[in-house]
């Protein structure tokens, strides 16, 4: 277990030039350009993951590797120097910091992921900080993973994390990874959940599901099980399952991280990642997805992954913090002795 989980004080030093944060999604990447003598961010973009052609999630993309990983590597480090260039605008770049999951990372550094995709899925590449990449004329900082599924986007969440008490960490988005922090403690886990939050119905976000299943269990339209007497706004019995299934896999992570830490009264509970940033906490409440005593303790936390890689950036010392980070107590949630029965309970709406 980490032991002494506690944020340096940031002190501001300017530098010249400029540097790019880049967190980079399963779904999407979003960039951020910082003046590292004001420590302002000046610009920003997100975009499209252009390797979605090749699959939506990690899984689909890792074995996607078998036959193309050259062109996997390659549409990503396109897309990432063309967005790069137009941030810049002529300017100096002075360091690039960059966060993402395990499987991104081994993607864009060109490192073999078949590890990733066995058992028992470990990172068997290790990070060597800092990486030149020639689409840059400058270091490169890659945030380091706590595990296959427990990457550097959640590392660099909680490095934007406030540390005030235990609290809880949620990055919901096309993956889902929970951190609990509790006594200088830190736990760590994933969860197979994103997707189905994602891509039911075109137009329609994650959080906007989570609204739309909370109204139907207010409207009566769906029952504690989860049964639909008739297909409503536009969804089927099959997409109330697949919901229920993605809801029961964060709850079940949820309560399994609170058991191994002694079932400590949280103080709060922060939301990131695509899904959870724009989440409602009371439809979240209303569906089972959070328990009923986190009602009010609830913090949206917006991109916390680009956030942890621009404060890299701007206090380069807040490096020192990663070390504690990755020690975590990383937790496979299938070996736990109550996954299934945390599992098969929170599939209802109760």
């Amino acid at each position: 277990m980490t032991r002494g989980y506690v944020a340096l004080r940031d002190d501001f030093t300017p530098r010249t030039g400029f540097g790019i944060a880049i967190d980079l999604g399963t779904t999407t990447l979003a960039m951020e350009l910082i003046d590292l003598e004001s420590g302002k961010a000046i610009a920003s973009c997100g975009f499209e993951n252009p390797q979605r052609s090749f699959g939506p999630d990690v899984i689909s993309r890792i074995a996607a590797t078998k036959d193309h990983a050259a062109e996997l590597r390659q549409c990503i480090y396109d897309a990432i120097a063309t967005q790069a260039s137009e941030l810049l605008q002529e300017r100096a770049l002075t360091e690039v910091v960059i966060s993402g999951n395990t499987t991104m990372v081994y993607l864009l550094l060109g490192y073999d992921c078949a590890c990733l995709g066995k058992s028992p899925f470990n990172p068997e590449t290790p990070l060597e900080n800092p990486f030149t990449l020639e689409m840059f004329d400058c270091p490169v900082f890659v945030v380091p993973w706590i595990s296959a599924f427990v990457g550097g986007d959640i590392v660099s969440g909680l490095l934007n994390t406030p540390r005030e008490g235990s609290f809880l960490l949620v990055d919901l988005g096309t993956n889902g990874e929970i951190a609990l922090c509790h006594a200088g403690q830190l736990y760590a886990t994933a969860t197979a959940a994103g997707p189905a939050f994602e891509g039911m119905q075109p137009g329609l976000y994650g959080s906007d599901v989570l609204n739309i299943m909370a109204r139907l269990l207010r409207e009566a339209r769906i029952d504690e099980t989860g049964y639909l007497e008739e297909d409503a706004y536009g969804f089927t019995q099959r997409d109330i399952r697949q919901v229920q299934l993605a809801k029961s896999a964060v709850r079940t992570g949820i309560e399994v991280l609170l058991d191994l830490a002694g079932r400590p009264a949280l103080e709060t509970v922060y939301l990131c990642g695509g899904i959870g940033q724009a989440m409602n906490e009371q439809a979240a409440l209303d569906i089972g997805l959070f328990p009923q005593d986190m009602q009010g303790k609830v913090v949206a936390l917006g991109n916390a992954s680009l956030g942890g890689a621009a404060r890299l950036l701007r206090y380069p010392e807040a490096r020192e913090e990663i070390p504690a980070i990755v020690r975590a107590r990383h937790v496979n949630l299938s070996e736990q002795a109550k996954f299934n029965d945390y599992f098969m309970e929170y599939m209802s709406f109760e």
